[in-house]
């Protein structure tokens, strides 16, 4: 997570607070202009700028209006009171007047000019501009402008911007990183991921729009905590009343046919401009473009520049002049759309007008809709489905409309009905691989999960016609290849792989198999590959899935981003964890809708790289959050890993309140569903407890999962517990280590590898050199542990050049780590004890003690910052510490 200064309060805004002040602070400056959307926050960061100045000198404050624009010098009047009626239209009396009053504010000091502060100069009148600008050209006072982005911009001060005499400032709107802090701050504790980009969309990230919205929410009952994390719940068109006047004081301005240009992309966004430019004249259009209140993409969509906007336009269109504007919008645009999103369009135009298509453009809208994450539209559609004989589909998609809504036990419900009336083998395809689906979200038994394909492969027996297979458009040879694909799918979480591979490998490669069977087997077959140790060739099959995927478009959507997730989970173990982060940001901004409700996995990646960088408390917060993010929608069956990884975080960082809630909760949690995340789990857990001092048998316990797994062919779980073990300590787990990475796959286990092979040869230069390259490929975490046992293999060459330099990188790994003392493979000296030092060297120590600082204790000793930092280095290396801190508790 990006974390920005916040030493003004202001989120994300404390370098262009620190820029403004050094503008109007520099000798030679005129002043400077904060140029930003209404609600983006000048007025806050102006603000923030004079509490930093101290200004000696009078401060003058001028604020434009609409009201006053038409008044000559209007903006000007509370210095003018004294002047008379004849007066108050000259420009030289006015001038005079406005001197006067700087001077009366008080005398400057030698070299400091006055200072005006223009708020909404975009709403100055001209006479005023005029003044203000000749003011500020002759020195007479410095300017901190605040002006709206807008093509009204007086041109005065666009002059002055543009020749540099005003320094410009241009502010955005905040990014996610920015907003999710800003939800944090205003609810009081962490936000779910994909809430905070959920609001971050709505609003366009502008900060009165978002703090506006997380309030009212919030009030409302939209955003509720659980456990201590908050998650947006509610209806997001729920526009309320602050938000909606806001939102309606950006269009009170706007002329009739802008309202009505406005209105009507509300309803049809995002809509193509070609249909736009054939309902709104083309200066309507431009104006609005100019006034950034619609925006075109580069696919020629025209959408209103925030969501939130169009959530307020939609609230008020009258019913009538809706079903007129949809009845003009079908008949500007294509009736093919080219795209997905654009059969949905017209199905919801056609909806509004009361003139629904026929039942089968009806439920393929409904599927299309599920497909997209559209589920109230999905549902309308299938409720105007009229035809008896289309129920079963009508209830399937109603089903997985349900279910993306998070209403399960209801889709199940519906599903069931579906399964025991089921006449049809299409039907009892699409049923039983969502019955499948929903009983993987519950954390349902394997053997609930094998009745449904038992369930299916007998439907297909008795609804199979011989001989007619071609002519009805039945094909129970792929039927039965989906439920074989199936039977893989609850072999591969029970943890029994023999025979799968193979079985898989023969799906994905059957001639004419059907893309979704094909990719379902190649997905299966990458988390296998994965799992046994071969994670680059897992890495190309989940690649090959998302190829298909991408081929095959919408209908497979839902399969995409289960692979879009292996993905990156497979390139993480790999080390690889930039490309994972690049698969789940293109992802996001292909399919922001589906990316909300995953965003989960990119916690996950983001806590998987937090913890190979030592950066322990980020780790935690991301590992919770994924916790709780994917808890919902956990088809995967990733919780009980999550709560080890959260549970291991935690120990590292220190939290050990945090850290044995999560161990215990991981102890109470069912052991069903997949057998290969429990196991990860409870190597975690098992580790975190270990930190903690709760397990004395830890490292012996981590042994023992590792071989229990590597039996059972899990590879990468017998690694990650012979890993964890090594770093805790335990050198017993290099010879079975060596063993199990023998033919692993990746960059990382093969450094890992020439680290214990230089290891078990006592070759500490090797060491080092292997550990080095982890460190730089991420994996900060074993560069520190591998560091130290080969500064202790070293042995008598410690006073080396070479043991110099990695006692110098083990404490500045020490400062930056996050958390308590980390857990080194050995101590980084043989013995310890302050006997060890010399009286110089007693001395610095106590004095760090103290708190003194490197350059304080230098000055205090006479001596040279460097040789403090030598003598440092010696006493660290004597004492086995690598920080400040552990030295102080010594």
């Amino acid at each position: 997570m990006t974390t920005s200064g916040t030493r003004s309060g202001l989120v994300g805004r404390d370098r262009v607070i620190e820029d403004v002040r050094a503008a109007l602070s520099d000798p030679a400056g005129f002043g400077a202009m904060i140029v930003g959307e209404a609600g983006v926050g000048k007025t806050a960061v102006a603000r923030a700028v004079v509490g930093r100045l101290h200004w000696t000198a009078p401060v003058l404050r001028v604020t434009g209006g609409s009201s006053l624009r038409a008044i000559p010098f209007g903006a000007l009047a509370p210095y003018l009171h004294t002047l008379s009626v004849t007066d108050a239209d000259s420009p030289v009396a006015v001038l005079r007047a406005v001197m006067g009053h700087l001077a009366a504010e008080g005398p400057n000091r030698p070299g400091r000019l006055p200072l005006i502060i223009v708020e909404d100069a975009h709403e100055l009148d001209d006479s005023s501009t005029s003044l203000l600008t000749q003011l500020i050209s002759a020195r007479r006072a410095k300017a901190l402008v605040l002006i709206r982005t807008s093509p009204d911009v007086p041109a005065e001060f666009g002059t002055l911007g543009a020749d540099g005499l005003l320094a410009r400032f241009d502010l955005q709107p905040f990014d996610t990183d920015q907003a999710a802090l800003v939800c944090a701050q205003v609810l009081g504790g962490p936000v779910l991921t994909g809430t905070s980009l959920a609001l971050t969309l709505l609003t366009g990230g502008n900060p009165l729009f978002l703090r506006t919205f997380l309030e009212q929410a919030r009030s409302a009952g939209q955003l509720r905590s659980r456990n201590g994390i908050w998650r947006f719940d509610g209806d997001r068109s729920a526009v309320h009343l602050r938000m909606g006047d806001l939102v309606r004081a950006r269009f009170r301005s706007r002329s009739s046919d802008e309202h009505r240009a406005l209105e009507l992309v509300a309803l049809a966004e995002p809509i193509p401009l070609s249909a736009v430019t054939g309902c709104v004249d083309p200066a309507t259009l431009q104006a609005l473009l100019d006034e950034r209140l619609l925006a075109v993409s580069p696919d020629q969509d025209v959408r209103l520049a925030y969501p939130v906007y169009g959530d307020v336009l939609r609230g008020q269109v009258p019913a009538a002049r809706r079903i007129t504007i949809c009845r003009r919008l079908l008949e500007v645009t294509d009736e093919e759309p080219a795209s997905s999103e654009g059969f949905l369009r017209r199905v919801s135009w056609s909806l509004e007008t009361g003139s629904p298509p026929d039942d089968l453009t009806l439920l393929r809208a409904a599927a299309v809709g599920n497909d997209l994450r559209d589920h109230d539209l999905a549902l309308r559609a299938a409720g105007a489905v009229s035809a008896p004989g289309l129920r079963a589909r009508v209830l399937i998609e109603t089903a997985r409309a349900h279910m993306g809504r998070g209403t399960v036990d209801y889709a199940h419900e519906l599903v069931d009905e579906v399964l025991r009336h089921c006449g049809d083998l299409q039907v009892a395809r699409d049923a039983t691989l969502l019955s499948f689906d929903l009983k993987l979200l519950s954390g349902a038994s394997t053997a609930d999960l094998r009745a449904d394909v038992t369930r299916w492969r007998s439907l297909i027996t008795d609804l199979a016609v011989p001989d007619e297979a071609s002519s009805t458009g039945q094909d129970p040879a792929g039927d039965q290849l989906g439920c074989t694909v199936l039977e893989c799918h609850v072999l591969i979480l029970e943890g029994r792989y023999d025979g799968v591979e193979e079985t898989l490998r023969g799906i994905s490669e059957a001639p004419g198999v059907r893309e979704e069977t094909r990719a379902a087997s190649l997905l299966l077959l990458a988390e296998l590959l994965s799992s046994t140790g071969r994670g680059e060739e897992g890495r190309s099959r989940s690649a090959e899935v998302l190829d298909l995927t991408d081929r095959a478009g919408a209908h497979l959507r839902a399969l995409r981003e289960r692979a879009v997730a292996r993905h990156a989970v497979i390139l993480t173990g790999l080390g690889r964890t930039a490309e994972a982060g690049d698969v789940l940001r293109a992802h996001a901004q292909l399919h922001p809708l589906t990316m909300l409700n995953f965003a989960g996995w990119g916690d996950v990646v983001d806590g998987m790289t937090a913890l190979r960088a030592a950066q322990n408390r980020q780790a935690r917060d991301r590992f919770v959050l994924a916790l709780e993010a994917l808890t919902d929608i956990d088809t995967s069956q990733v919780r009980t890993l999550l709560l080890g990884l959260a549970a291991y975080a935690s120990a590292r960082a220190g939290d050990t309140s945090r850290a044995r809630t999560l161990i215990e909760e991981f102890e109470h949690t069912p052991k069903r569903g997949s057998r290969s995340m429990h196991l990860g789990g409870s190597i975690f857990t098992t580790a975190a407890a270990s930190i903690l001092g709760d397990a004395p048998a830890g490292r012996e316990d981590l042994l023992r999962l590792a071989s229990v797994t590597e039996k059972n062919q899990m590879k990468e779980l017998a690694a990650t517990a012979l890993k964890l073990s090594l770093l805790l300590g335990d050198t017993n787990a290099i010879t079975p280590l060596i063993r199990v990475l023998g033919q692993y796959e990746g960059r990382e286990a093969a450094t890992l590898l020439e680290y214990l092979r230089a290891a078990q040869a006592r070759n500490a230069e090797g060491m080092i050199l292997a550990a080095t390259r982890a460190g730089e490929d991420g994996d900060v975490a074993f560069e520190f542990a591998g560091l130290s046992l080969a500064q202790q293999y070293a042995g008598g060459q410690s006073a080396g050049r070479r043991n110099r330099a990695v006692q110098r990188r083990l404490v500045v790994l020490g400062e930056q780590r996050e958390g308590p003392e980390a857990q080194s493979l050995t101590s980084a000296s043989s013995g310890t004890g302050a006997a060890q030092l010399t009286p110089t060297e007693r001395a610095i120590a106590a004095l760090v003690k103290e708190g003194y600082s490197n350059r304080d204790i230098a000055e205090k000793k006479n001596v040279s910052v460097r040789t403090v930092e030598g003598h440092l280095y010696r006493i660290f290396a004597k004492l086995g510490v690598n920080r400040r801190e552990d030295l102080r508790d010594s």
